[in-house]
């Protein structure tokens, strides 16, 4: 059995800035591996509306799986990072 738990955190664009973000908000849950799979089935979904998808794999407790996935939204003004972190019970 493994529990799995994501912390996503949301980014805004720095206005004085043009590359950088200033945190917005976080928030930490448990998801299912249902849920783990639909977070990284959609990325093919959001790249053709035009935000840039980043993922990173890693050798989990669960297998090779996406441990971060990092969006951007088309307009570049909002950036959200998610890292799901596996633990075998």
């Amino acid at each position: 059995m493994t529990t799995i738990t994501l912390t996503e955190t949301r980014y805004k664009k720095n206005p004085n800035t043009k590359t950088t973000y200033i945190v917005e908000s976080e928030e930490v849950k448990e998801i299912t591996e249902k849920q783990h799979f639909n977070y990284f089935d959609s990325v093919k979904f959001f790249r053709r509306l035009g935000g840039k998808e980043t993922i990173t794999n890693s050798y989990t407790c669960n297998g090779y799986k996406g441990t971060k996935l990092i969006s951007t939204s088309p307009d570049k003004e909002t950036k959200v990072v998610r890292e799901f972190n596996f633990k075998s019970i």
